[in-house]
């Protein structure tokens, strides 16, 4: 049986002999070793790094194919005193790449530009006109960040200008294999065996300046005169955490040293994005990715991403506060436009969609904003939970964003469908495309014919990972305290998810405006504790026949700061009458 939520759980099997093992090594709860061994991280040695977020642990850099190239180059118009432009993307982890290697080329006083494409009139990734544009501007070295992997095209148009490139990307490499440039700084390339293959654009951006660094000082440059990197980081978990990147391995390692930086950070961009988004104090990976990261994504969606790009790199805080504020204006802008588009998605869903037999859902509209699609795309899979795909037509041509599952690949997807396409790109989960209105009701056939022979019934059911099983007398600060060392939480680290079963809901209370969530005291033998569940309240009303029905939970642990009080709670994520078999 489902769930409440109707979703599967799935309980990592225990392993007590090396959970406990690994526990007596690390002198932490059996509990924090069991999260570790579900994160893949069994050795003590492995562990440590996880822990510790030590920064010597870090990879090589050179270790990246090409980079040794690449670096050579940039330390020769560096030496030379070149105009270097930075083309980025539009989204977060583009203007975040763009202005970490603006701020790098400023400490080292080097003349840096930088090109963002225009949104709705320019697409994703390199075009010719920006190239010539660029080269006519006067620069000799162009660095891609965060795009660029696909512009086979507009390289060669660069080479025959004298406009060298380097590529810095992290999206999947096409069928046209590599574009011709200078370097291509890739680890998803078939012949880079660097060994992490995660790092956002922003994470590429960082390798690269850190590799310039290393080969400026062997040329002989003084320490002095070489930037701080660690102080960047701030930009770093800018770009990689609202990019979702996984927060493994070097992401999880920066990332952790980045949220410290953000949070004393003093770059005037930073100062006043954290203030428009009421952020303050220390930062984690949530205010991230829903409070600072959608602000610049907003900017990027709406055609207006050098807003981002120009509050990033801001040398005056009078002036980083009013970029700020109009951001958060188009941030509102954007959260109107996103209801809009997902009103006309679900009355086109309920109009034309037989959701017994598509198994993926592919719309199109002249009412959608191609800045938005993206993420009502995602709010569908999470409703609808099969691959989603929002085309926003004008003019006879239309751009798309898709959403996927974890059993299904968008971009291998994508490349099935490829002959309806212009143009495509991105990932297993998240992917971009261009394509001709004519050739959308070929490409919705295509992609459902993918769809069926790869899902089944059972892939089309919302599954819900649990680390371990947990008492409610087991929770206390220390254990908390613990658990939060495996911080940051975010996409391939997640926030630690526990079972407690046969718990007694009792003085159930409803909350919100619409009372649409809820609040109960947890009992479990012996033990209690305040939980909240967040728009469960019809679910949980409904289990309340007795006066304090038994029921499973699958729950966080949260830190409940409110009105100068601190303590901890669960955050329920689901239920079930007490009793269900796990999957």
């Amino acid at each position: 049986m489902l769930s409440l939520l109707n979703k599967k759980w799935c309980l990592h099997p225990s392993q007590p002999e090396r959970t406990q093992a690994l526990a007596r090594e690390l002198g932490v709860p059996a509990v924090v070793a069991a999260l570790l061994i579900n994160r893949q991280v069994t050795t003590p040695e492995e562990a440590e790094v996880y822990l510790n977020a030590d920064l010597t642990r870090l990879h090589d850099p050179f270790g990246i194919k090409d980079m040794e190239a690449a670096a050579r180059r940039v330390a020769q118009a560096v030496e030379n005193r070149e105009t270097i432009t930075v083309f980025c993307d539009y989204d977060v982890d583009g203007v975040t790449s763009a202005a970490f290697l603006t701020h790098f080329f400023r400490d080292l006083g080097v003349n840096v530009r930088y090109y963002l494409p225009e949104r709705m009139a320019e697409g994703y990734g390199l075009n010719e006109d920006a190239v010539r544009k660029i080269r006519e501007a006067g620069s000799t070295l162009m660095i891609t960040a965060d795009c660029g992997i696909t512009g086979h095209h507009e390289v060669r148009v660069a080479k025959t200008l004298g406009l060298d490139v380097i590529i810095s990307d992290h999206h999947q490499v096409g069928e046209e294999g590599l574009p011709e440039a200078v370097a291509v700084l890739n680890p998803h390339r078939a012949d880079c065996d660097y060994p992490y293959r995660f790092l956002a654009g922003v994470g590429i951006a960082f390798k690269l300046a850190l590799a310039v660094r290393n080969t400026l000082h062997q040329a002989g440059w003084e320490k002095s005169r070489l930037p701080n990197m660690k102080r960047h980081l701030d930009l770093f978990v800018l770009g990689t955490i609202a990019d979702v990147a996984p927060l493994t391995g070097e992401n999880h390692i920066l990332s952790s040293h980045g949220l410290e930086v953000l949070a004393t950070s003093k770059k005037p961009g930073i100062v006043a994005l954290k203030a428009v988004a009421g952020v303050d104090g220390s930062v984690d990976a949530r205010a991230v990715g829903f409070a600072l990261g959608p602000r610049l994504n907003a900017a990027g969606r709406l055609g207006k991403a050098d807003a981002g790009f120009h509050l990033l790199t801001a040398t005056d805080l009078k002036e980083a506060m009013a970029i700020a504020e109009e951001i958060d204006k188009i941030n509102t802008e954007r959260k109107e436009i996103q209801a809009w588009v997902e009103e006309e998605a679900e009355y086109q869903i309920a109009r034309e969609v037989d959701l017994e037999t598509e198994r993926a859902i592919v719309l199109a509209s002249e009412n959608f904003h191609a800045g938005v699609v993206g993420i009502v795309a995602s709010r569908l899979v999470e409703k609808y939970f099969r691959p989603v795909v929002l085309i926003a037509l004008a003019e006879g041509k239309g751009k798309g964003s898709g959403r996927s599952i974890p059993r299904f690949n968008l971009h291998k997807a994508f490349t099935e469908c490829s002959p309806h396409l212009s143009q495509f790109g991105g990932h297993a989960y998240a992917a971009g495309l261009s394509i001709e209105e004519e050739n959308v009701a070929a490409f919705r056939d295509a992609m459902n014919q993918v769809a069926t022979r790869i899902l089944s019934d059972d892939d089309m059911i919302p599954e819900l990972t649990l680390d371990a099983e947990l008492n409610i007398s087991e929770i206390d600060r220390t254990l908390d305290a613990a658990i939060r060392k495996l911080e940051p939480f975010g996409a391939g680290n997640p926030s630690p998810v526990f079972l407690a079963k046969n718990v007694e809901m009792k003085n159930l209370r409803l909350m919100g405006k619409t009372k649409e969530h809820a609040r109960f005291t947890a009992h479990q033998e012996g033990g209690r504790i305040e939980a909240v569940a967040f728009g469960m309240a019809e679910a949980l009303t409904a289990l309340e026949d007795d006066e304090a029905p038994r029921i499973d939970i699958a729950c966080e642990i949260h830190t409940n700061n409110w009105n100068g009080q601190n303590k901890l709670e669960l955050r329920i994520l689901d239920a079930r009458p007490a009793d269900e078999k796990m999957v």
